[in-house]
């Protein structure tokens, strides 16, 4: 063991911290102490003895690639959460390891060994591994909880919306071709929805992620007709909807549709019991990203109510006379968090309501 200090291997042989040396570029084992042995699962004869002779399966894992790297550049190599196969008799298992192979060269900056020192993490990545897998499990769960909301909630709209149409055109049998015309084009852009809503649902349940199928999507003459889509569900609304610059979105259209479609039926809502209801709707590009505001001078929110309206089922207390199941908020919260986006509502009880739609500019992201 040529310029290994002797005293120096006396501590190691009592040093719960597993440790081996290499002496030769051809990764001789020329020490190993207890624990090291018992981590590998290798007996003392092992020494004086090659690292690719003694361990096959770790040089077929480029361990031994590595060693040589470290013999060779005298650049010290470190490596955590590690897998390696271990063969004990007749059986293989695989262990995780955080290791160190550390390069210990003479005055001329010349290699003469290698030190090498590892820890067994299995417990901790097992451990790891099951927190990640109840986490996934838990984002699944929440995942499937927004598509049965999302089934039962939002494909109301566009069904309602195609059977008042049909029913129209039942009970008008000499309207004139031109209003028929209006209804179908209507009926036909909400089972249009419809289908959009499905096909998201779909990515959802594959992918538990509505962020796979992106696209840039222009939305001024796609909320012109989200808005008369609501107008139809809320006949009584006798407001005014305007409309500032829309910017284009990035994202899966289905899902674009189900954050504006409940947003937008709220400011409807929530405005129709008021003298000369208003709704704005407009945009403004930010550095990273878009910001949408839907704005208008209805009911209202009680400031100490404002957090609880994103829970499921979770509504304003002066809300009661308003049809509603407090679920639409909350998806347009859960399908913004999906997009890395945000949701803020300010509002003021008897004054109006301000929400903020934060969409983060994820076509930067994705090129990158």
């Amino acid at each position: 063991m040529k310029n290994i200090n002797l005293n120096l291997l006396d501590a190691l042989d009592h040093s719960p911290l597993a440790t081996a040396i290499y002496d030769t570029a051809d990764l001789r084992i020329t020490y190993a102490n207890a624990a090291m042995l018992d981590m590998w699962r290798r007996g003392p004869e092992i020494l004086g003895r090659y690292f690719s002779e003694v361990f096959p399966g770790f040089t077929e894992e480029g361990f031994a690639s590595i060693l040589q790297k470290v013999w060779h550049t005298g650049i010290t190599y470190r490596a955590t959460d590690t897998p390696a196969v271990i063969v004990d008799g007749d059986s293989k298992y695989i262990r995780y390891f955080d290791f160190e192979y550390k390069a210990l060269v003479d005055s001329e900056g010349d290699t003469y060994a290698i030190l090498h020192t590892a820890t067994d993490v299995t417990k901790h990545q097992i451990a790891t591994s099951q927190l990640r897998l109840r986490e996934e499990q838990l984002s699944f769960n929440n995942d499937l909880e927004t598509l049965t909301y999302t089934l039962s909630h939002d494909l109301k709209n566009p069904l309602s919306i195609a059977k008042m149409g049909i029913s129209f055109l039942k009970s008008q049998k000499d309207v004139l071709a031109f209003h028929n015309l209006q209804w179908y084009d209507t009926i036909a852009q909400a089972l249009n929805n419809v289908e959009n809503i499905v096909n998201q649902t779909v990515q959802l349940s594959i992918a538990r992620s509505i962020a796979n199928v992106q696209e840039m999507n222009q939305l001024d003459e796609r909320i012109a007709t989200w808005c008369q889509e609501v107008k139809l569900l809320y006949p009584q609304f006798k407001g005014n909807i305007s409309l500032g610059q829309l910017l284009p979105l990035y994202g899966d259209i289905g899902a674009i549709y189900q954050i504006f479609i409940n947003t937008i039926s709220n400011a409807v809502k929530y405005s129709t019991c008021v003298q000369q209801p208003k709704i704005e709707i407009y945009s403004e590009q930010i550095d990273k990203g878009v910001v949408y505001f839907i704005r208008d001078n209805g009911i209202g929110i009680p400031e100490d109510e404002l957090e609880q309206i994103f829970c499921v089922y979770g509504r304003g207390s002066n809300a009661t006379k308003q049809q509603g199941t407090g679920i639409g908020l909350c998806l347009v919260k859960r399908l913004l968090e999906r997009y890395r986006g945000t949701i803020n509502i300010s509002s003021k009880e008897g004054k109006g309501t301000l929400v903020r739609l934060f969409f983060p500019d994820l076509s930067a992201l994705e090129n990158n």
